[in-house]
């Protein structure tokens, strides 16, 4: 009887290897998506853009932009909902479309200025895309970052993602922007996409390559404004996120003149909500450690007074640039998109929601924010 069971349950486990999986589906079958575009027809409809890989063609030689062209081919459709959209792009493709690969997520300006609730509602909603797809937004239209001309990867999505992951910008994914939207004390963000010039100060007509250049600043689901890229590097400080970066500090006439730069080796933030008094303020405490890489003053570095000139040179530089972003979320968009609100609910619960929480638009551009920099020069080389 034992041996008789023994079979039977060899026989079974043999016939489940061999079925495979019921839902399988076939390479052959399917039409990769690597990027998503979203934007806004004049008529109010939705332009869903779906740049889509080429298989056969993705390992080919050559040079790269006569490859990368045919690496990918871009295909479009318009509908009054996304769903929509997607489903008459669906009825001109001979094969299933395949979400699950794609990790970029570009939204056009008008579509942002409009809502991105239902993008995000789509991309978290529906099964094949991923919420940890990089979300991007660009001044203009998606649909022209999407059928882009790559310089380095194959693909132009690659491109993007290698970008978006670079440590000189903010990394949102649609994730982080859907907790944003849905957490008290916070506002929306994400990194702004354009096509700048591969050449700059050149008479000749430049070709364009892919940047990302400041961040698209929203009010609940809707883009109000923009930062520059000097403006997004002080909210990089903000959210302790600053980790590679040049600071170079001008010297003055009367001392010699010329500039230093010092590379960021290591840089800390803490953001404290402080309640006195029933007065409420944020403190911003800012270490930074450097090295020094470029010196064409003619100060003496291995002087420790020239030192601790240089070092309260930049703790101002670095003040000034937080303060300027500060400033703009306040006064300008009155945006908190530094999250101030969240960490006065994660330190004063009560207070918060008894306090701030219904009036937090008003009580945070009344905010007082009071910055503090220690910048200390670690390293100045062997040279004089």
């Amino acid at each position: 009887m034992m041996k008789v069971t023994r079979m039977f349950s060899i026989g079974m486990m043999t016939l489940i290897l061999l079925t495979g999986c019921w839902n399988r589906i076939e390479i052959n079958d399917i039409a990769i998506v690597t990027a998503i575009g979203f934007d806004l027809t004049e008529s109010d409809q939705i332009h869903l853009s779906l740049q889509v890989a080429i298989p056969s063609k993705l390992g080919s030689s050559g040079p790269t932009g006569a490859s990368s062209e045919k690496s990918t081919f871009v295909i479009s459709e318009t509908g009054s909902t996304i769903a929509e959209a997607f489903r008459n792009i669906q009825g001109k493709l001979a094969r299933t479309i395949f979400f699950s690969q794609s990790r970029i997520v570009i939204i056009g300006e008008e579509l942002a200025k409009k809502s991105v609730s239902h993008v995000i509602d789509f991309q978290t909603r529906y099964a094949e895309p991923r919420i940890n797809s990089f979300i991007m937004v660009t001044k203009g239209e998606a649909f022209n970052l999407i059928k882009s001309i790559p310089k380095f990867e194959s693909i132009s999505a690659e491109e993007m993602k290698e970008l978006a992951k670079l440590d000189v910008s903010l990394k949102i994914y649609i994730r982080d922007f859907l907790n944003m939207l849905l957490t008290d004390g916070i506002e929306p963000f994400a990194p702004k996409i354009t096509l700048k010039p591969l050449e700059v100060n050149t008479k000749n007509n430049s070709e364009n390559t892919l940047a990302v250049d400041g961040i698209a600043v929203f009010k609940k689901d809707k883009l109000i404004g923009w930062m520059s890229a000097e403006e997004t590097r002080g909210l990089l400080w903000l959210r302790n996120e600053m980790e590679k970066g040049v600071i170079t500090t001008n010297i003055p006439e009367d001392k010699g003149g010329g500039n230093i730069s010092m590379e960021i080796d290591r840089a800390e933030v803490k953001v404290v909500p402080v309640i006195t008094n029933q007065d409420l303020k944020m403190d911003v405490n800012i270490i930074t450690e450097l090295t020094v890489i470029e010196n064409d003053s003619q100060l003496e570095l291995f002087d420790t007074k020239i030192i601790e000139d240089v070092q309260k040179e930049i703790n101002n530089q670095i003040k000034n640039r937080v303060q300027m972003v500060v400033d703009k979320g306040q006064e300008e968009y009155n945006s908190d998109i530094f999250g101030f609100g969240h960490l006065v609910y994660q330190k004063y619960p009560k207070e918060w929601n008894a306090n701030y929480k219904n009036n937090w638009d008003q009580k945070f551009q009344e905010l007082e924010v009071s910055i503090h920099s220690k910048a200390l020069i670690r390293r100045i080389g062997l040279t004089k």
